[in-house]
């Protein structure tokens, strides 16, 4: 069973690239630590393990990150895992790789709502990469602390799109987008997601916006990618996948 340690959230936040000053961690039956400062708008969730390896989940502002330390250090910009959950659901999962050797969610809110079952958690790297990884986490049972993070950033805990599998991180459409038209990050962007069909865009909707963001001007732009073509060689492996993509904030603003 794992071992969460309270400790200063000033060495957790550090961890997934912000700095503040230190919290006091509070912790419920086998629930996440939780700690949160309404003057930094700062909320963390964090399961630590005697191992030295921890799942640290933070809202600072409207930006959710999830830190996964302790892993061996890689030359690699990124590691693509499987996750599999103590329910038997998988996932494969893309995460970023940090200055100190943190994996950073590319994808928190979804990969958030797959911890929320709790139990053991296996990550293993998918077939052809170089240094692949293994590891096994047994997460707490609860998650009403990590609901706290997800729903301090604005983000729902449910979410129908979970169950369909991602479309490769790197997938290619048949016209290049425009300059600044993708590439954004989670809590700095217009968060729109699709479902390939037929090899293009379909069912394109918005997913989170900011604050400050038109509701109608998201779904505008969300459905105006509706029908985007994929390139062919992209086509058949996504098929039926879900596209996530992420417009910087200053695209947003520009298309007003």
């Amino acid at each position: 069973m794992h071992k969460l340690v309270c400790r200063l959230a000033a060495l957790m936040v550090v961890t997934v690239g912000a700095a503040h000053g230190p919290l006091a961690m509070a912790q419920t039956d086998d629930d996440w630590a939780f700690a949160q400062d309404a003057s930094k708008h700062l909320t963390v969730a964090e399961a630590r393990y005697t191992s030295g390896h921890a799942i640290i989940v933070q809202c600072a502002g409207e930006e959710l990150k999830i830190g996964l330390t302790g892993m061996p250090p890689t030359t690699r910009s990124s590691r693509l895992l499987g996750a599999t959950r103590a329910d038997g659901a998988t996932d494969t999962q893309s995460w970023l790789v940090g200055e100190d050797g943190t994996l950073i969610s590319a994808l928190p809110a979804r990969d958030a709502r797959f911890m929320r079952v709790g139990g053991k958690m296996q990550f293993r790297s998918t077939s052809g990469q170089a240094s692949p990884i293994e590891a096994s986490f047994d997460l707490p049972t609860q998650h009403a602390n990590l609901d706290r993070v997800l729903t301090a950033c604005g983000y729902p805990l449910q979410d129908d799109r979970d169950a369909l599998p991602r479309a490769a991180p790197d997938l290619r459409l048949l016209r290049t987008p425009q300059a600044g038209d993708i590439g954004g990050r989670p809590g700095r962007s217009l968060e729109m997601s699709c479902i390939i069909q037929g090899g293009a865009y379909g069912q394109c909707r918005a997913d989170h916006l900011l604050k400050g963001q038109s509701a109608r001007d998201a779904r505008r732009d969300a459905t105006g990618r509706n029908g985007s073509r994929l390139h062919p060689d992209d086509m058949a492996a996504n098929e039926g996948k879900v596209a996530y993509i992420f417009v910087p904030l200053l695209m947003v603003v520009e298309m007003r």
